[in-house]
């Protein structure tokens, strides 16, 4: 699998945290060396934009993960996205759809989702992202 470089904490945080069986990633945003997907959904930035910016998110994430872990050897509980949304938007559930799918193109197992609109995010990006795995048994 062809993954993005994994991205490095730029504050005062660690992306990745082991606590017992269970592994929580920090907020993964659509940013890498090559792309940068910033402004309010929709008025800014597609939906089908967004939709790939939460699929960057998906890829830097699971790049994060396999920095430390055997993907095989995890599985996903829970995600909770963050779309950057013009007040009236109601389309968040489609955006995180592009994380959730990438997830499931590694994941046979389904994780539990939130998606929530924001007034803003870091950056002024699109869309941001944190999970939660565990270790299988």
């Amino acid at each position: 699998m062809d993954l993005p470089n994994p991205p490095k904490a730029v504050g005062n945080y660690i992306t990745i945290k082991q606590a017992g069986n269970m592994i929580y990633t920090s907020g993964h945003i659509p940013i890498n060396e090559n792309i940068k997907f910033t402004g309010k959904v929709p008025s800014e930035v597609s939906v089908e934009e967004a939709y790939t910016a939460a699929k960057l998110c998906a890829e830097l994430t699971l790049s994060t993960l396999k920095s430390h872990y055997d993907l095989s050897l995890i599985s996903p509980i829970n995600v909770v996205g963050f779309v950057n949304s013009d007040p009236t938007f109601t389309e968040h559930a489609g955006v995180l759809n592009g994380f959730t799918d990438k997830l499931s193109d590694v994941f046979p197992e389904k994780a539990t989702r939130s998606a929530v609109g924001v007034a803003s995010l870091p950056l002024n990006v699109c869309v941001e992202v944190q999970t939660i795995f565990i270790i299988n048994d």
